[in-house]
Order: structure tokens, then C-alpha cells, then sequence
């Protein structure tokens, strides 16, 4: 006899994670998916978010992915947006714990313009936007939530930019600039572009969400390959794609930084076999795909 799927509840399952994150589960025989996001129930409201109650039992895996991206404005409104939707959410986990819970953080907690190319899950916190200081608060609300009734296990993950086919918030980065080489758009890059960053691909982002959903750890994890690319090199591959690709530049309007992460904690969690995607191959899947 198969055994019985295990619950997943999506929260933001039509946006860019959300909705890749509900494409890879719902290939699997193991998870039964719940998936809510606007117009269905709009979690900044109250009234709503309590319809998901339903869903809530001890058995299930909550991740939520639901928030106004930064990429949308950097504003205190979307600050205030988001956190209503993670207030709402811990209403509900302290009179209705699930079994987990996985919370999309993000990197931006350590500051964006944060010198350091050491960053591990003990680097103090430093948000210097809405996004940030939303992100980490959020982790701080959950956090306390979860360990009302003891009944929670609680898992931060955070990110850097992460990118893929179908993003439609045209980040400055790999899937902005691959949306533009498509359309024949002139890039802008500020500065050499030099500076160094992580770039996570969706799918091995969700991968992860997966293997964490059944797994024991609990805390918050920077969800890093360990291996730094810097925007001239997203630049670079493309135009050996594209050769008709055109890059204009423009002066910085804030100083370099370069941002670098280790990587060992993670590493120590995940499989031997699990392989992070290379920038070159992420890239490419996303110019074959549109």
C-alpha cells in the first residue's frame, strides 16, 4: 500500500517561487498541495487569512512565500504590506500550530551594501532596506509564533537573488538582463559590474524547499552554492550567446561591495549528490525557455 501524501499548504503559490515550488511538489506522489495566494484569499486581511484555517493541522508543512518582492518598490508601504501578511499568519499559528514551517527570508537581512565575502549564519544581522528589516522581522514574529504550543519547527531560509524562467519582476541581475538580451534590449550595467554576488537558481531553490520540508533541521539557513559570480560575468555569457546583445553603463550610485557566502552549513545538510546549477547553465535554460 503507497502511503498516504504528506500536506503542503503554498502561501504565494501563483508568484515566481511559489508557483515553481508548486510545479516541482506537484510532480511527486508524496505531498498533497493546498495552494493560496490573491485574489483567492488576500492574507494581508484577517478575515481572510482565517479561511485558511481549514488547513491548518498538526500534520501539515506550511511555506510561506507570500510578499510583495522588493523589486516592486522598496517602500514603507510594501513594508507594512507584508509584515500585515506575516502578523495575520502568526494569528493563526498560535491557536493552530502546523507541524512546519518554511519561511522564504531573504540575504537582504545582512545589509545590501554590506562589505564581506564571509557570510555565514552568525554574521550579524544589518538590513538597510523595507525588504530587509521585513525579512528579519518576520523571522523574529515566526519565530515567537511557532514556539507557542512547542508543536512548530521553524525554518528561515535566506537567499540571495534568485533567478529563473518566468520572473516577471525584471531584477537587476541574470533574469533582467536575460528578459532584455530577449527582447533585444539594451542592458544597463552600473559601474564594471565587478562587484561580487550569489546568484541561486528557482529550481535548485526549490530542491531544497523539498528536501527541507521532511527534514529535521530547524533555524535559518543561507541557501548559498558557495561559488560568487559578479553581473559583468551574467553580461559575459550572454553575449557569447546573443553577440548582438548591447550593454550601456552607467556611473554607480552607491559604493562597490562585494557580498560572498560560505557555504558549509548548508553543504553539511544536503545530499552528496545534490548539485547546485552553474550561472552558465541557469542562464541558458532560461534563453531556451522563453
Amino acid at each position: 500500500m503507497m502511503p498516504k501524501p504528506k500536506k503542503i499548504i503554498i502561501l504565494g503559490h501563483s508568484g515566481f517561487i511559489g508557483s515553481h515550488l508548486k510545479c516541482l511538489i506537484s510532480k511527486s506522489e508524496n505531498w498533497s498541495i493546498a495552494g493560496h495566494s490573491l485574489p483567492d484569499v488576500d492574507l494581508t486581511n484577517p478575515e481572510h487569512a482565517s479561511r485558511l484555517i481549514p488547513l491548518f493541522t498538526a500534520d501539515s508543512i506550511l511555506v510561506l512565500a507570500a510578499a510583495v518582492k522588493r523589486q516592486f518598490g522598496d517602500t514603507l508601504e510594501a513594508f507594512l504590506h507584508n509584515m500585515a501578511i506575516v502578523e495575520n499568519i502568526c494569528h493563526l499559528l498560535e491557536t493552530h500550530p502546523v507541524k512546519r514551517v518554511i519561511f522564504m527570508s531573504s540575504s537582504a537581512v545582512y545589509g545590501e551594501e554590506t562589505e564581506s565575502t564571509c557570510i555565514n549564519e552568525q554574521t550579524p544581522v544589518n538590513p538597510t532596506s523595507y525588504y530587509g528589516i521585513n525579512k528579519y522581522t518576520a523571522e523574529c514574529l515566526l519565530k515567537k509564533a511557532c514556539a507557542t504550543k512547542q508543536q512548530t519547527s521553524l525554518v528561515c531560509l535566506r537567499p540571495p537573488l534568485v533567478y529563473g524562467p518566468n520572473d516577471q519582476s525584471r531584477t537587476y541581475g541574470p533574469s533582467g538582463f536575460s528578459t532584455a538580451a530577449l527582447e533585444g534590449t539594451p542592458i544597463t550595467l552600473w559601474g564594471d559590474g565587478t562587484e561580487l554576488r550569489e546568484f541561486i537558481y528557482i529550481e535548485d531553490l526549490c530542491r531544497l524547499i523539498e528536501f527541507l520540508a521532511d527534514h529535521e533541521f530547524e533555524g535559518k539557513l543561507n541557501v548559498v552554492s558557495g561559488t560568487s559570480y559578479c553581473f559583468a560575468d551574467v553580461i559575459a555569457i550572454l553575449k557569447e550567446k546573443l553577440p548582438s546583445l548591447e550593454v550601456n553603463t552607467r556611473p554607480r550610485s552607491k559604493q562597490k561591495a562585494d557580498n560572498a557566502f560560505d557555504s558549509r552549513k548548508i553543504k553539511s545538510l544536503l545530499p552528496a549528490d545534490f548539485q547546485f546549477t552553474s550561472l552558465e547553465d541557469g542562464l541558458v535554460r532560461i534563453l531556451n525557455q522563453n
